[in-house]
């Protein structure tokens, strides 16, 4: 089998014509009630989420930034001491955009969406920040759908008030800065949801910030990054089978020559550096093994 993870074609999406407007908007806020968004015109509870830049160098002091729809909810003695930490070359800051926590309908929400700001110039921070919203929004919706839908299906096949009482969908949105040194951002978003079934995924953005550039697995572990992979990947397969009885994955073990299983990394394939600025292999549940081993990574050592 050879999944295809989807490669972030950033050139292809659109910029929000106000999403820019929006990010300087939340950078500049110091009070809360700078910018206040509603959401879904519903009473909500928000959270300020704190997000600090990490940098593997601990004596290398790196931006931290509280944000969020509601704007910088911070104490002006705490906003001073932000002030004091420098700023190191083209270094970006990855901000808490929105952040919500509360109930909509039958749906639990705790969303916490970032944003990069990167240097004045670069094009690449807006891009990835468009396709973060599109991504978020899109899930969001599809997930409130999904439950509408089946909410329907639900009554028109018997079922009662009191039976639907306590089936409400949890859906989770968060993100992790996984590397962020010399220019170089490694950006974790998840999505996940549990109602009927749990499911969770990992999207990806890396960047290097001086190139303004997507950071490619070619530019980390050189044209040989194909076999370099496969032979990691395919090592650790083995030992996580011999390790664990537990462990299955497609094609290998048990599955041998039943069904097909990992063969190959592309271009595609989804990918983040650690903080050690390792590469990190990350393939989706099910993709290569059943949906009980849930996501796969692998630490790639060249």
């Amino acid at each position: 089998m050879n999944p295809d993870y989807g490669k972030k074609t950033y050139e292809s999406i659109p910029i929000p014509e106000k999403l820019n407007e929006m990010v300087a908007q939340t950078i500049a806020s110091q009070n809360k009630e700078d910018i206040r968004m509603s959401y879904e015109n519903t009473k909500t509870t928000y959270k300020t989420t704190s997000r600090p830049v990490w940098k593997g160098c601990m004596a290398a002091a790196a931006a931290f930034l509280v944000a969020g729809t509601v704007g910088l909810n911070t104490s002006p003695a705490f906003a001073e001491e932000l002030h004091k930490i420098p700023v190191i070359g083209t270094l970006a800051q990855v901000l808490t955009f929105r952040s919500f926590e509360g109930t909509v309908g039958d749906v639990e929400l705790d969303v916490t969406v970032p944003v990069v700001k990167g240097a004045d110039g670069k094009e690449l921070p807006a891009k990835v920040n468009a396709q973060i919203q599109q991504l978020t929004t899109t899930y969001e919706a599809q997930a409130k759908a999904e439950l509408a839908e089946y909410k329907e299906a639900f009554f028109a096949t018997g079922g009662t008030e009191a039976e639907w009482a306590d089936r409400t969908m949890s859906l989770f949105i968060d993100y992790d800065v996984k590397h962020f040194e010399d220019d170089i951002l490694s950006l974790q978003v998840t999505t996940a949801k549990s109602w009927v079934a749990a499911e969770e995924a990992y999207h990806f953005y890396n960047i290097d910030l001086e190139k303004d550039a997507e950071l490619t697995l070619a530019d980390v572990l050189g044209e040989d990054y194909i076999e370099i992979c496969n032979a990691s990947i395919v090592d650790q397969i083995n030992e996580r089978l011999a390790a664990d009885e537990n462990a299955a994955f497609f094609g290998y073990g048990d599955d041998e020559g039943m069904m097909d299983g990992f063969e190959t990394v592309t271009e595609d394939t989804s990918f983040y550096l650690n903080a050690d600025g390792d590469v990190v292999i990350s393939f989706p549940e099910y993709s290569i093994a059943p949906g009980s081993m849930g996501i796969q990574e692998f630490v790639i050592l060249p």
